[in-house]
Order: structure tokens, then sequence, then C-alpha cells
């Protein structure tokens, strides 16, 4: 019974030095739980600017029922505006307005009639497009962590210059032309995504057409070539970044 009191005895020692230790140790402090990160959304607007290539589909008829191509290719770039707006919740539908420059110019051999006489002579046609914009609505899909799919569409314009030199006999070299700021319509398709806040990042491809039109070159002297007719397309596959806020 001694030794069973002893060991008793031992035991509650224990236990007290355990429980004074455990009294002198510090509380331990209480840590908030990180708040959830809210999902991005796309609602709000952005302005930014866009680089890529661009190349027409452009044909030329004459009244004597001849068609020559004008392709072209170059390099566009420009900038671009518009606002979004996210709903039932992971589509998209926003409104933008973009502007660029191009540099799309085609040249090609043809031959110059006088309607009067029937006399003909080599002539130089050229096609330029130096302006091209678009104001769309888009509608997309963002199931994706700041990804967005999208399709637009709306209308576009661009500006022609169409100018044919030769040299005409009793009259000499002559260049009349003529420019246009055309209107058309436009579809495309891109995606979107977001790498970092308020910043993202696009690629996109876009159709443009201007439909076929007559034109009628002059030059300052009152001469003036008639009778064709200009079937203008345009394709643009570019990047961009928007600043969003």
């Amino acid at each position: 019974m001694v030794r069973f009191g002893l060991i008793g005895a031992g035991l509650l020692s224990i236990v007290g030095i355990v429980d004074a230790a455990a009294a002198d140790l510090p509380a331990r402090m209480y840590q908030k739980a990180p708040p959830p990160v809210a999902a991005f959304s796309w609602t709000g607007c952005y302005i930014g600017g866009h680089v890529g290539g661009a190349f027409t589909e452009d044909r030329i008829n004459s009244a004597f029922g001849t068609s020559t191509n004008f392709n072209s290719s170059a390099v566009v770039g420009g900038g671009q505006i518009g606002c979004d707006y996210q709903f039932a919740p992971t589509w998209v539908v926003g409104i933008e307005g973009r502007a660029a420059g191009t540099g799309l110019k085609s040249s090609q051999a043809m031959t110059a009639v006088n309607l009067v006489t029937g006399a003909t002579v080599p002539a130089q046609l050229t096609v330029r497009n130096d302006f091209l914009a678009s104001a769309t609505a888009r509608l997309g899909y963002s199931g994706a962590d700041n990804w967005l799919f999208y399709a637009r569409g709306g209308a576009a314009w661009t500006n022609e210059k169409i100018d044919e030199a030769f040299a005409p006999p009793l009259i000499g070299p002559v260049d009349p032309s003529t420019s246009t700021t055309r209107t058309g319509w436009t579809v495309g398709a891109g995606a979107e995504w977001v790498f970092a806040p308020h910043w993202s990042t696009t690629l996109e491809y876009n159709y443009y057409d201007f439909g076929s039109h007559g034109f009628t070159l002059t030059d300052p002297r009152g001469l003036t070539v008639s009778g064709l007719t200009l079937k203008d397309t345009i394709h643009a596959v570019t990047v961009g970044v928007n600043y969003r806020f």
C-alpha cells in the first residue's frame, strides 16, 4: 500500500508540473479565414489598341465583260473603345467602335479604251484601302475563368482610292482618280483573356464586305474614265490589348 501511495503521489506531482507549464504558454492567436476571391466580371468599359494583317479579295469588272483581281495584303493597326455587360451569369453582351489605318494597295495592267474612236492604250490601275473602321455589337460566353469567346457584327467603313495612269495619243500622260468612303458590313469572332488586373488581350478575325459599285475617275483637265465596277472585300486578323475600367 505504501508503494502505491508513493507512485500516486509522484503522478500527482507530474500532473501538477505539466499544468503549471501549460499555464505559462501564450494563448493561441485566432486566425481569421481569408475572404473569398470574387469572380471576375466583364461588366465595364475599355480602351485599347490592335495590330495585325489584312488582305483584300477585290475585283474590278469592266463594261466589256472583263474581270481583273486586285488582291493585296498589308499591316493594319489602330485602336478600339467599347463597353460590356455580363448577365445570366456567363454571357456577355457589348458594343465596340474601332478605327485603323492600312497599307492595302494593288496595281494591275489594264487597257484603256476610247469609247468614241475605239483606240486602246496600255494603262495601270491602282486600288488602295487606307482606312478601316467599324461599329459593332458582340455576344460572348465566359465559361472559363478570365476568358471570353465572342462573335461580333455591325457596320463598317473604308476609304477607297482608285487611279488609272495611261498616255492617250495627242494628250500625253494622265492619271484620273477618285477617293470615296464606302459603307458596308462586318462579322467576326475572337477570344479575350484577362491576364492582369484591368488588362486583357484579344485575338480575332473580322470579315468586311463593301459590296459592288461603279465609279468614275477624273483628272484636273476634265478627262474621265467610267464603265468600271469594284467588288471590295477585306479580311483582317489582329491581336490587341485593352485597359479595362
